[in-house]
């Protein structure tokens, strides 16, 4: 069970239009997760001619699951805090169908508007990537389970690459990856291409649960899958996910909006 205060906003320049946004929104909260209004506040803005209405509203909700919260944070793009559990453990088989949940849901948005994350390339990065030492593993096993007793999660995940060469693809990548708290171990390719590169890229790393599902709504991986029978996050990791998936839903939502006026 897990336990989330979420705020919630509607915002525009007609008040009526707001109140009646904000009282349908509440009624589908109640019907779909029966979500109890905490409190209400309301705000108006103005600048110059234009006036802005603001209501926003606290909501307590329960979910039986993880993934319900995760399709909550995807619909709902709420601001979250998670007031329980304090951990959570979840199965392999649980957080792989969460993380394909997030990915279906980006793809979709990016095959729909058009519009998705950039992924920063570290030129100086890719200059010392020695492609070779990736194909043949830079870790053996007992290095890995250092890394797992660290709390970093063994992740397998096959991406798409397009480029002039497969160590120009594997360069870009694995410096695109060059974050905190992942860590590549081995590289492999499939190429479809008999002139330049065309194919799957298929990536064994270490990363921690944020950056997980970081890499799974900003890359869009054909494939990923977690290398451990189960895992657990604290009331943090809950938080912060919950958040930075809603955060990056809004973004490419106000990309949108924007790219229409």
């Amino acid at each position: 069970m897990i336990k989330i205060h979420a705020l919630e906003e509607v915002k525009g320049n007609v008040k009526d239009i707001v109140e009646k946004e904000f009282e349908k929104l509440s009624k589908e909260l109640k019907e779909k997760y029966n979500a109890k209004l905490r409190y209400v506040d309301e705000d108006l803005e103005e600048n110059e001619n234009l006036k802005f209405y603001t209501k926003i509203g606290e909501f307590e909700i329960e979910f039986g699951s993880f993934k319900d919260y995760i399709d909550f944070c995807l619909k709902y793009g709420a601001d979250i805090e998670v007031i329980k559990p304090s951990k959570l453990k979840l199965k392999s088989n649980e957080i792989n169908e969460v993380l394909g949940l997030v990915i279906s849901f980006f793809k979709t948005f990016v095959e729909t508007y058009k519009v998705g994350f950039n992924v920063y390339i570290d030129e100086e990065k890719k200059k010392g990537i020695e492609v070779e030492e990736y194909k043949k593993g830079k870790y053996d096993e007992d290095e890995i389970i250092d890394f797992e007793d660290e709390g970093f999660i063994r992740v397998k995940a096959v991406f798409e690459g397009f480029g002039k060469s497969e160590e120009e693809v594997i360069k870009n990548l694995i410096a695109s990856l060059n974050m905190e708290n992942v860590i590549i171990n081995k590289v492999i390719t499939q190429n479809f291409s008999d002139k330049n590169f065309n194919g799957l890229i298929g990536i064994d790393l270490l990363c921690k649960p944020f950056e997980m599902f970081e890499i799974a709504y900003k890359y869009l991986p054909v494939a990923i899958s977690v290398q451990k029978d189960e895992i657990e996050l604290d009331l943090a990791n809950i938080q912060d996910i919950g958040n930075e998936l809603s955060g990056a839903v809004f973004e490419l939502s106000h990309t949108v909006t924007m790219r229409k006026r």
